[in-house]
């Protein structure tokens, strides 16, 4: 059985790798996509062409076209290797071509259109919003850093609150999604700089509030250096119902693996991850929030470290797990 429409808030990874899981059971699918990004890559294409990010839209375009291994899938993933132009070195080519195009046409969300058409994507992708506009955060000691990169810095204190500077509107077309969804997934992702950021953009709380769609957030598996070291599960949720105000958020996926290879567990923890572990105790405060707890172990088999372009190798979710799991949660009254 196929439900009407899926929309995935998140970044790169996650709102991608959440529409494939789910590809079976929905006929339409969405990715809503965080764009205040500033690493390497995305942050120079931003500079030269006074653009949201691109990196995170050309990432997930590519992750759910229908043949990856056609070529421009590949293509949009290809990084130049020039060490001797810093600038360009790393630079994947998606990212010009996305910022070439939204100068030619000086339509960032056109751009991005063009180029899930070109790839053959089999999703719909929007941008959360076309401001470029940076993401800043109040830290708990009273100070504030501006730049996505600055957010996520390690070694300063927890982050207090996000805000935008400027502040800036959603994209229309993301905010129609939302409310025309059946079941509205946010996350997997860097919890402030990917997934809460997407929600600062004025419209996307309210969207959600109203919306007829079921929301379900489904809660990292580790921890992330610089932005949730001293978060546990029940924190990660109540921070995230308590943005969206009480009764909207309406169930969390939560992973338990009991099972977990102790060099595994090591493997992260030398990354600066450490696994998420709810107990009971935090199940029940998460249940008495009014939000549903979804509990299972929904990682992926074990396998050999991937080597991911300026990010940390995590763990991850399962995709026929999760896939299972929220056709299994939409089925229930």
């Amino acid at each position: 059985m196929t439900h009407s429409s899926l929309v995935a808030i998140g970044g790169g990874g996650g709102a991608a790798q959440v529409l494939l899981a789910a590809a079976s059971s929905f006929a339409r699918r969405t990715a809503i996509v965080a764009v205040t990004d500033t690493g390497r890559s995305t942050g120079v294409a931003r500079a030269v062409s006074k653009i949201p990010a691109p990196g995170d839209l050309r990432a997930t375009v590519s992750a759910l076209a229908a043949d990856h291994n056609a070529l421009w899938p590949r293509l949009l993933e290809q990084r130049f290797r020039a060490p001797e132009h810093p600038s360009l070195d790393g630079m994947a080519f998606g990212n010009l071509l996305i910022a070439a195009l939204a100068q030619l046409s000086g339509d960032f969300a056109g751009a991005v259109s063009t180029v899930a058409d070109l790839a053959g994507c089999a999703a719909t992708v929007l941008p959360v919003s076309t401001a470029d506009v940076q993401l800043c955060a109040e830290l708990a000691d009273g100070s504030t850093v501006r730049g996505e990169v600055s957010v996520r810095a390690l070694g300063q204190p927890p982050i207090r609150r996000l805000f935008l500077d400027p502040p800036a509107p959603a994209y229309p077309s993301a905010i129609e999604a939302i409310l025309d969804a059946d079941l509205v997934t946010i996350g997997p992702g860097s919890f402030f700089t990917s997934i809460l950021a997407t929600l600062q953009f004025g419209g996307v709380v309210e969207a959600l509030r109203s919306t007829g769609a079921r929301v379900i957030y489904i809660c990292n598996s580790t921890t992330q250096p610089g932005q949730t070291e001293h978060m546990g599960v029940y924190a990660h949720v109540a921070r995230l119902d308590e943005l969206l105000g009480p009764g909207h958020l309406d169930a969390a996926l939560i992973n338990r693996s009991p099972h977990l290879p102790n060099e595994r567990v090591e493997r992260l923890a030398a990354d600066g991850l450490q696994v998420l572990a709810a107990d009971d105790d935090e199940i029940a405060a998460i249940a008495a929030l009014g939000v549903r707890p979804l509990v299972a172990d929904y990682s992926e088999a074990p396998g050999p470290r991937r080597q991911l372009w300026n990010k940390q190798d995590t763990l991850r979710y399962d995709p026929a797990k999760v896939g299972a799991a929220l056709a299994a949660y939409v089925k229930t009254p």
